[in-house]
């Protein structure tokens, strides 16, 4: 006998549930899925989900990171098209066997005898990827429950199999498992145009702009002060430390011309540095 859960508001539940729960759902049906020509495309269909939810909860370029640090080293003489290609098939492998694992997962640990129904009624999921997971939801909840005389498209309320929190925490670690190794094209585009440059690729943490990264290489952030193991250091020798260590994503002209990188990097440091100076000065 299977039970219902009250209609639960979609926000009234976090992004991350209301995506996890339908991840889950979505997963322990791939299996009887007639839309599939092969076991192999359900299975790597799961990292076209996987890596949508990473995006869709900022959690990709985390992935990405753990992704490229696998090729620090590499140069022009080792980054061959031949190599490449060895490692497309050797994650390709990997991903319809983490794949096949998921599902299984997803099949053993949703609970097929109890139901929610998540209402979306004035609420919209933004990422085109879930909603088309969604309408279909809707469609199977109207086709079901709704009378003929309701169109199942106008039912905003999808229907899924319920899952616990312990579920949703492993099923996410899974995710981002597969998000490690589904990111590779993005990775080797990445490469390519470093490799190119430079004929070599170091790796760098990414960062977004130029705050984002004085945020974490000078401040600490228990306190909301300058490190005080950088502030002991020369400046010069952070901005080498500084350059060594991150990268700023879409800033091409630091990518072209290093030295404008350094030039900024200086001129930020020193201004923060100088600005916390201050601010120590006024509280004492």
């Amino acid at each position: 006998m299977r039970h219902k859960i009250s209609a639960t508001r979609f926000d009234s539940l976090s992004n991350r549930d209301v995506l996890l729960k339908l991840t889950a759902n979505r997963f322990s049906k791939l299996s009887s899925n007639l839309n599939f020509e092969s076991d192999e495309d359900r299975a790597l269909a799961t990292n076209i989900t996987a890596i949508e939810y990473l995006k869709e909860t900022s959690q990709y370029r985390r992935q990405l990171q753990i992704c490229l640090k696998n090729f620090a080293g590499r140069t022009s003489e080792t980054f061959r098209p031949e190599f490449v290609s060895a490692v497309r098939k050797l994650y390709q492998e990997h991903l319809i066997n983490l794949g096949h694992s998921i599902i299984e997962f997803s099949e053993q640990k949703v609970n097929r005898k109890k139901t929610l129904d998540l209402d979306f009624r004035g609420s919209e999921i933004s990422n085109p990827h879930f909603s088309g997971i969604l309408e279909n939801l809707f469609n199977e909840y109207g086709e079901g429950v709704l009378s003929l005389d309701h169109a199942p498209w106008s039912c905003r309320i999808a229907r899924i199999y319920n899952c616990s929190k312990d579920t949703m925490n492993r099923l996410e670690g899974k995710l981002r498992t597969i998000g490690q190794f589904g990111c590779l094209d993005d990775a080797i585009s990445f490469l390519e145009v470093r490799i190119g440059l430079h004929g070599k690729y170091t790796f760098k943490l990414l960062v977004d702009n130029l705050d984002e990264l004085i945020n974490d290489f000078l401040i600490d952030s228990s306190n909301g002060h300058i490190n005080k193991v950088k502030a002991q250091k020369p400046v010069d020798e952070l901005v080498k430390e500084a350059a060594g260590k991150y990268e700023i994503l879409n800033a091409p002209t630091y990518l072209v011309n290093p030295e404008a990188y350094k030039s900024i990097l200086k001129h930020r440091i020193k201004s923060t540095l100088k600005k916390f100076a201050k601010n120590q000065l006024k509280s004492v």
